[in-house]
């Protein structure tokens, strides 16, 4: 019986992984944004792609994503928690540019006025990009906090980018 357990538990991970078809490769890092604002300290606002949005962040990125982050804020629903939906644009350091799904990310006090530990519930889908990113898909989890007092976002990342398979 202690053979066919022992057997079982070396099979186990073969019996749940996923084909890597596109190359699936792990990528993890940190995210470091501020929100944008005018002279007088207001959220930017404005319009893109003929929709509204109530703020904007803009920041970078470390770890295999290195480069260039920013988010609209398309909607903000205040609350406990505080609901984001958020439109990303990424320039990696090379230049490659990542496309995002808009994804809704979860904001909950954090018992220190003005301080939110936030999460994207259900992460972020990467749905293609130029360079080496075009044709690529996956899902980016993410965690952090929003200190409203400075304006400041602290994040780490973590998922599986399939990339499209070269020729």
């Amino acid at each position: 019986m202690r053979k066919i357990w022992i057997a079982f538990l070396m099979m186990a991970p073969c019996l749940f992984a996923q084909g890597d078809e596109n190359d699936g490769r792990l990528v993890s890092g940190g995210v470091v944004t501020n929100f944008l604002t005018d002279k007088n300290g207001n959220n930017l606002t404005g319009k893109i792609e003929g929709v509204n949005f109530v703020a904007e962040t803009l920041g970078t990125a470390t770890g295999d994503l290195r480069g260039g982050l920013g988010v609209y804020v398309l909607s903000l629903t205040p609350g406990n928690p505080t609901i984001f939906i958020n439109h990303h644009h990424w320039v990696t350091e090379a230049g490659d540019t990542i496309f995002l799904a808009d994804a809704k990310a979860t904001a909950y006090p954090s018992g220190v006025p003005g301080l939110f530990s936030a999460i994207y519930p259900n992460g972020v889908n990467i749905t293609g990009g130029t360079g080496h990113f075009a044709g690529a898909h996956g899902n980016i989890a993410s965690w952090g906090a929003v200190d409203q007092n400075t304006g400041q976002i602290v994040l780490r990342y973590q998922g599986t980018i399939f990339f499209a398979p070269q020729h």
